[in-house]
């Protein structure tokens, strides 16, 4: 947190009859053939994850055999795993972690931290012969082995960084392409800015920063306001970075990239429901985090491949995998009975999508009885008429004629004719 690119600042050794630390910065000092040696020998690492990580990254440094007391004690079902708690519960020795995240690429290195640091490992050895034996008493000793084995193995073989896909972090999911040619060109500019001040990238840059900024430069606003305090050669370099990015011709734009996986089928998807109520259950059983056991990853990867896993076989052996015909372990599932979906053809989904709620869809007989008594419109003369002829069937609207005197006379003399019969009468 103190410098970037990460390297290892210091190495504290601890044996039988020597404690030392070894300071790889200093001048003129080569320490491969000393991690060569280490390479041979039984190690005892603390949280080896990250550790090894950085040590395979600056030396190519892959240990042959290895003890986690971290892990140990997850696997123990310890509350709390770190080095400080686990030496109080197992030695009843209180360590003070008042320098662990103190900056160790300081030089000259103060008195106190390395009085500190010599503690860190002095006490390694007692702690792992104290959970060496619980683990035995628990039957899990093996579980562990096989833990350090996958740990070594996944810290010495890291993925190769994918240059289309190591510059999209988060936020970045719905971006258009000139947007991602931004971020793009951003983050590779938070790259060489941390190398050339030495500064971790979150120092340079936030991620969430970066994405607010590619945002609003890619729709041609004003994003000034938006930049951090910088010197005037770093506030230059990245105001030309965004000004080429804005440039890019479209050719040359990121592409959207495809899912790597398909997505689950109703059938995978209770596959997975069903493993990870089987992890959880056993998790409870054994008193253990059940990330443990099967993290969702390493579950999601057992749906998709149950061969090429990442479990090892006490994880297997624990879920319920079993030897198959070919002596491999294997999960079976039961019959989940899954309904399909119902296939409804185009007439229906267009009439049930246009008859009103709570009416049926299906056609009258009245109706049928209209469309037989329709009598085809003839076809119009091609000298006079040039027009298409409509399907609808024409209304006809009554002329109603105006009344004249005309009109009104036989209505007089009707009534005349009336008044005489009466008379007469």
């Amino acid at each position: 947190m103190y410098g970037y690119p990460e390297k290892v600042c210091l190495i504290q050794l601890s044996t039988e009859s020597v404690d030392s630390i070894v300071d790889p910065l200093a001048k003129g000092l080569d320490v491969t053939p000393l991690l060569k040696l280490l390479e041979k020998k039984p190690l005892i690492m603390h949280g080896a994850d990250y550790d090894l990580r950085l040590l395979y990254k600056g030396y190519k440094f892959r240990p042959r055999q290895l003890f986690d007391t971290m892990l140990a004690g997850k696997l123990l079902g310890e509350e709390s795993c770190g080095l400080a708690s686990l030496c109080e519960s197992y030695l009843g020795i209180h360590l003070i972690k008042k320098y662990q995240k103190a900056d160790w690429g300081r030089r000259p290195i103060p008195q106190d931290y390395l009085n500190y640091a010599i503690k860190d490992a002095f006490y390694l050895n007692e702690l792992k012969l104290r959970l060496e034996k619980r683990l035995l008493q628990c039957g899990r000793l093996e579980w562990h082995r096989q833990n350090c084995q996958r740990l070594i193995k996944d810290c010495t073989h890291p993925a190769k960084p994918e240059p289309s896909r190591e510059w999209r972090i988060g936020g970045c999911e719905n971006f258009s392409r000139r947007e991602l040619g931004i971020l793009r060109e951003l983050w590779y500019w938070r790259e060489a800015e941390g190398i050339r001040n030495c500064r971790p990238l979150f120092f340079i840059m936030r991620p969430d920063l970066l994405v607010k900024i590619a945002k609003v430069a890619a729709a041609n606003k004003k994003y000034t306001h938006l930049l951090p305090h910088y010197s005037p050669s770093m506030k230059g370099r990245l105001l030309q970075t965004i000004s080429n990015a804005q440039k890019i011709p479209p050719k040359k734009l990121p592409m959207y990239l495809k899912r790597e996986h398909q997505r689950f089928t109703p059938l995978q998807q209770h596959q997975l429901e069903y493993l990870t109520k089987v992890r959880d259950e056993r998790a409870v059983t054994l008193k253990m985090d059940p990330v443990l056991i099967a993290s969702r990853a390493d579950l999601v990867g057992c749906i998709r491949d149950q061969e090429a896993c990442h479990l090892t076989e006490w994880q297997k052996e624990v879920l319920g995998f079993k030897k198959n015909e070919s002596g491999k372990l294997a999960f079976t599932f039961p019959d989940f009975q899954i309904s399909p979906l119902p296939v409804t053809s185009k007439k229906e989904s267009t009439s049930s999508q246009a008859a009103p709620s709570g009416k049926k869809t299906g056609k009258n007989p009245q109706s049928k009885k209209k469309e037989k008594d329709k009598k085809p419109l003839p076809e119009p003369s091609k000298e006079t008429n040039h027009s298409v002829p409509s399907k609808r069937k024409e209304k006809t609207i009554p002329v109603v004629k105006s009344k004249t005197k005309k009109q009104e006379q036989p209505s007089l003399k009707q009534e005349k004719r009336d008044k005489k019969k009466i008379f007469k009468k």
